[in-house]
């Protein structure tokens, strides 16, 4: 016989805190290695020089850092939704890192090419630019 009144069966899903924390690693993890990315950019500003060079390898870095940081922050998102809705399937991204190691392969490569060009970048002079390069200079005649 029948009960009357009994609720329909309740699907529990296990909730395992170990999936969240593991999230919140890789999170972090990504963000490390945007702020190492961030420093190095950083670095090449502060102690590159004065260039036109130093300065778009210092960009790129920067470029990169920035575009990591976001796909950190939506992958961390994304995984956090599927894990609060008990998604099962793969976890695994097998592309992105890929692209991080081919980008530090192609900034570095822009840093030394760009380094190590023959010909050095000059700015082309106009009457403004010689005024201020010498503003502030004691003529002597």
């Amino acid at each position: 016989m029948a009960q009357q009144g009994s609720a329909a069966p309740v699907d529990f899903k296990l909730i395992r805190p170990k999936n969240y924390f593991a999230n919140e690693r890789t999170f972090i993890n990504w963000l490390q290695l945007a702020v190492t990315m961030g420093g190095l950019g950083l670095a090449l500003l502060n102690f590159g020089g004065n260039g036109i060079r130093v300065r778009i390898s210092a960009f790129v870095f920067e470029t990169g850092a920035l575009a990591l940081i976001v796909y950190a922050y939506t992958m961390f998102w994304r995984r956090a939704n599927r894990l609060q809705r008990g998604e099962r399937g793969s976890w695994d991204d097998q592309v992105v890192p890929v692209i991080v190691v081919m980008f530090f392969i192609f900034a570095t490569a822009i840093n030394f090419g760009l380094t190590f060009h023959k010909k050095a970048y000059t700015p082309p002079v106009d009457n403004l630019s010689v005024a201020t390069m010498s503003w502030g200079l004691k003529q002597h005649r």
